[in-house]
């Protein structure tokens, strides 16, 4: 295209061949010119020529965003251990709060990445750290949750707007085409073109207005549109829906606008949330293996001290008494964990456990009682006790 004549450059050759000068006075690149300026309707065939040689390379570049996109929608919104972690970690929530507001029916996305900054006193554990826990303790079907969504990372890498203005340009280009054929019919090359692609971009359009952010005008629900879900192992997974906007559907569905929640955005979460739940499943069975180490040194020094028993001469009793009690009580320590909240963590749920700690709903009335007790053990001035 950049070798295509300019408007001024087409106004010189044509009053230069009106002035009758000889074309030898010429360069070969001018006399080439200005041939190449006389065929009709030079800019609309330059562009269909330039998008017949780019169409091929254009679907396969926007096909597999888009089933991206689809199959990752599709797979958030349908995966039911995902669905039962995220309830999970709600009950959690408002359990740690139930003391100071009413039931939380639920949470923003972004919420998720906060998890990681509720950390318990000695900053070894977080909040996603336990919960991973319970659910492997509680819930172990739906600890491999993970497995069940599909192409999420890639879909984190699309911008899906800048694949619906690609595919629109096709569109375009596909129209031009049309309409240089439907002026000179004879055309094979074109007639060739148009029969061999145009059902390509018809299904590559259906993909988009799959895929694609937009408003649900009353349409059916989710469940009554899909009506087949294919995956494939050699290629992308992808559903066949009767209508449009898998993304929108998915993006409501967890309460987010998907005008202000593009895919960029969406599915990073997701992909966050994933590695650091299992970096926290990592971190707990090597946790986990440290705390059978030291119960086996435990183990171990009963069994020195029980021998050290049948021989009193030996000199290190006190020490190794010592020793197992220091054990004993760090691994006490270790398996308490109060947590103190960041501004934010799942919201409300558990903003305030960082000033206000969880307390028993009878915290008030064990410390009354305690205080009445004292009062009653308090020593008279005559020396006697008041029971």
């Amino acid at each position: 295209m950049r070798f295509q004549p300019t408007e001024n450059e087409v106004k010189i050759l044509r009053q230069f061949e009106k002035e009758r000068k000889p074309l030898e006075s010429l360069t070969d690149e001018d006399r080439f010119m200005m041939q190449f300026s006389k065929i009709e309707r030079l800019m609309q065939k330059m562009t269909i020529m330039a998008f017949i040689g780019n169409f091929s390379e254009s679907v396969q570049m926007l096909t597999p965003q888009l089933h991206a996109v689809i199959a990752a929608s599709v797979s958030i919104k349908s995966s039911q251990k995902l669905k039962k972690i995220l309830e999970i970690i709600l009950a959690l929530g408002n359990y740690m709060n139930s003391s100071k507001r009413g039931a939380v029916y639920g949470f923003k996305l972004q919420s998720l990445d906060l998890l990681l900054d509720t950390k318990s006193t000695d900053r070894k554990m977080t909040l996603l750290h336990y919960i991973a826990n319970v659910v492997k303790e509680k819930y172990p079907q739906v600890s491999l949750f993970h497995n069940e969504l599909h192409y999420v990372e890639k879909a984190a890498a699309v911008s899906l707007e800048n694949v619906l203005l690609d595919v629109k340009e096709l569109h375009r280009g596909m129209e031009l085409t049309r309409r240089e054929y439907s002026m000179h019919g004879h055309n094979t090359m074109l007639k060739d073109f148009i029969t061999h692609n145009e059902s390509k971009l018809k299904k590559l359009q259906d993909d988009a207005k799959i895929a694609q952010v937009s408003l649900n005008n009353g349409e059916k629900p989710f469940s009554q549109r899909l009506s087949k879900y294919l995956i494939a192992e050699a290629a992308f997974c992808f559903p066949i829906f009767k209508k449009k906007d898998a993304f929108d559907e998915a993006v409501k569905f967890f309460g987010e606008n998907s005008k202000t929640t593009p895919p960029s955005v969406f599915f990073p979460v997701f992909v966050r949330f994933v590695k650091a739940y299992r970096q926290a499943e990592e971190d707990n069975e090597q946790k986990k293996r440290q705390e059978q180490l030291m119960m086996e040194k435990l183990l171990e020094q009963e069994a020195m001290m029980e021998e050290d028993q049948k021989s009193p001469s030996h000199k290190s009793k006190r020490q190794q008494q010592e020793l197992i009690q220091e054990l004993r009580r760090k691994q006490v320590k270790d398996s308490r964990h109060v947590y103190e909240g960041k501004d934010g963590a799942i919201e409300d749920i558990i903003t305030d456990l960082r000033n206000q700690p969880y307390r028993r709903a009878d915290a008030v009335r064990r410390s009354v009682r305690r205080r009445y007790d004292d009062q009653n053990l308090r020593p008279m001035n005559n020396g006697e006790v008041v029971m």
